[in-house]
């Protein structure tokens, strides 16, 4: 068996790296080490990606049924209504 390391520039890369190295037969185990990760995400998008990835389970706002009824309800929360 042979080890390979390799850096790459940002964790969006280092995602897609790590996603095609699981994807081959012939990798037996695929190790990422986020302790050097240091920089924010700079998008709107990236920061909401992250945070939906961050959160438990992938229904985060499933609870909503009617979503007009919720909007109305958190501006009521917040008096801006």
């Amino acid at each position: 068996m042979t080890t390979v390391t390799v850096q790459v520039d940002n964790e969006q890369n280092a995602a897609l790296l790590e996603k095609m190295l699981k994807a081959l037969s012939f990798v037996e185990t695929v190790n990422v080490d986020h302790s050097f990760l240091a920089e924010e995400p700079k998008g709107s998008y990236q920061k909401l990606k992250q945070a939906i990835d961050k959160a438990d389970g992938n229904d985060v706002l499933t609870h909503i049924d009617d979503p007009s009824k919720w909007q109305k309800d958190i501006r009521d929360e917040w008096g801006i209504n």
